[in-house]
């Protein structure tokens, strides 16, 4: 009989993480359990073949995560997913299409959601780059109690970046980076505390569409990232996968792709009619 923690397993065996959420075996060292998750917010983990689970209250509610090939990341979410009982699903590419083929009833049950890519760095960018020096911390305040920058903010990524999964006023903004031209913010982005870890998270990096192609972007990105890890050991980011211009920037500016993510709502299990 195969080995539980090896490929040929057939259970998805629970393990335990030690407390800065790394993980002995496959996944050791992985830089999204390391920085992203919050150790005192995981419930538990689970290894099934050369892929990792690790349930997670995160910001938008309790999810799964797992890392590693997609055959084994489908083969431990059919394992561990009513026990688990996430309310998200955050898989490896090509998971959800795995599950939807060989096990179509998890397959449904997985719903909705976005693909999205996650990077990581421990360096400043080389520069500083031009508009760098120009990037000042925004006053954005609180939902309750806007801050003088707040509408400006939300006007750039209305008009900029609709799909931004940061909005001023949100409470996991831990702050928020911007460049301004007269009374307008024409670029900008928030460093979250996304799901508590220790890393800041880069979201909403938003520039006015008439101004795209003179390099704010990457000013005001690489000018949060230099003051972040003045006080952070790395800093952490997320973009829609489909954002193939936003991609080469962060690689120019020195990012390191770590994952390639499917979120998905997950459904309750059909329930059963009581035996006759």
């Amino acid at each position: 009989m195969p080995h539980p923690l090896t490929p040929g397993g057939e259970a998805a065996q629970p393990v335990a993480l030690p407390p800065d959420a790394s993980v002995a075996g496959p996944e050791a060292g992985d830089p999204f359990l390391r920085w992203h998750l919050a150790p005192s917010r995981v419930h538990g983990a689970w290894r099934r073949g050369a892929a990792t689970g690790v349930l997670a209250d995160r910001r938008r509610g309790r999810s799964l995560v797992v890392l590693g090939p997609a055959d084994d990341a489908a083969a431990l979410v059919t394992a561990v997913l009513d026990d688990a009982a996430p309310a998200l699903v955050t898989l490896p590419r090509g998971t959800p299409d795995l599950l939807r083929a060989r096990e179509p009833a998890v397959g449904a049950r997985l719903v909705g959601g976005d693909d999205w890519d996650w990077a990581w760095t421990t360096s400043a960018p080389a520069g500083p780059l031009p508009g760098e020096e120009d990037v000042a911390v925004l006053e954005v305040g609180a939902r309750e109690r806007p801050g003088p920058d707040a509408a400006a903010v939300a006007d750039l990524l209305a008009a900029a970046s609709p799909r931004s999964s940061v909005q001023p006023g949100d409470a996991h903004a831990r702050a928020w980076f911007g460049l301004r031209r007269g009374d307008r913010v024409v670029a900008c982005v928030a460093a979250t505390g996304d799901d508590g870890g220790p890393a800041p998270h880069l979201a909403s990096v938003a520039t006015h569409p008439d101004l795209r192609g003179r390099g704010l972007g990457a000013a005001v990105t690489a000018g949060a990232t230099r003051r972040l890890l003045r006080e952070a050991p790395a800093v952490t980011l997320g973009m829609y996968a489909d954002n193939d211009v936003a991609r080469r920037m962060y690689t120019r500016l020195g990012w390191a792709w770590a994952h390639r993510f499917s979120s998905r709502v997950v459904r309750p299990a059909a329930s059963r009619a009581p035996a006759a």
